[in-house]
């Protein structure tokens, strides 16, 4: 008797957790392929901030640097986004001339209401002028963004409450080539500063693309990964843990019968 009342709330827990909604993904699991010397699709078309539809051939007509991200993200991507709008600051490069930078999010629920909001943040933090025009931020529908993300080896995981996905940089030479890969730096939790991009390695990999020059890393190094703070159904959770308090309370209250119970009929 004593040992079912303990084990109640246990088995409930159990019970309830096996309910819940399955993890959706869109690939196997999250990850980077670091894919140097490959072509980007230049035909696929998203939409920009301004709601215009755009192919990807019109925007990389010089070097670019391209990041894969999604707007509602309050985990790793806004530090991210921080640190390259910081980073640019520090640039000796001309945006209007040398370079352009995209972001595209992965999330098809992304609207470009979104995209001009989150813009509107990050050119600002970068400290000093910078063209409209050189930094947009793109959505689009579910194909266009998976043949972009394959294409560039950036796998990502949907669940409830967002994405788990690579933090990285990557470059593209005029032609749409895939020229170099920058992981984003090891992000210390607690600290009210950015991570930051070196600007000398922004520069170099600029010029690289300029010239058409592909950069291989020799060494495989894990990327920094953008992952959720909270457990998935995180409201049915919470509800679980109601639910087993309430069931132990009953518990120790049967069991407090049950010894008060035993002492009165003892010889």
């Amino acid at each position: 008797m004593k040992k079912a009342i303990v084990f109640l709330p246990v088995i409930l827990v159990f019970f309830l957790s096996g309910s819940a909604v399955a993890e959706r993904t869109d690939f196997t699991e999250p990850g980077l392929d670091q894919r140097t010397g490959a072509f980007v699709p230049l035909d696929l078309t998203f939409t920009d901030e301004k709601g215009e539809n755009v192919a990807l051939r019109q925007l990389v007509d010089r070097p670019t640097v391209l990041m894969l991200v999604y707007y509602s993200c309050s985990h790793i991507c806004p530090q991210f986004l921080g640190g390259v709008a910081s980073s640019l600051g520090n640039l000796s490069l001309d945006p209007a001339r040398d370079y352009r930078v995209l972001t595209v999010s992965f999330d098809e629920t992304d609207r470009p209401v979104d995209a001009r909001e989150v813009k509107k943040n990050y050119i600002k933090a970068i400290g000093r002028p910078f063209p409209e025009d050189s930094w947009h931020f793109l959505t689009g529908d579910r194909e266009d963004i998976l043949r972009l993300s394959r294409a560039v080896g950036v796998r990502f995981t949907r669940q409830e409450h967002g994405f788990v996905h690579p933090e990285v940089l990557i470059f593209l030479s005029p032609e749409g080539e895939i020229t170099r890969y920058i992981q984003a730096p090891k992000y210390s939790y607690g600290l009210p500063s950015p991570m930051m991009f070196s600007a000398v390695d922004l520069k170099t990999a600029f010029d690289d693309a300029s010239s058409g020059k592909v950069f291989i890393s020799g060494t495989d190094v894990t990327p920094l990964f953008c992952f959720l703070h909270e457990p998935a159904n995180q409201e049915r959770f919470y509800d679980m843990l109601k639910a087993a308090g309430a069931v132990t309370m009953l518990g120790i209250f049967l069991l407090f019968v049950y010894l008060r119970s035993g002492k009165k009929t003892a010889p």
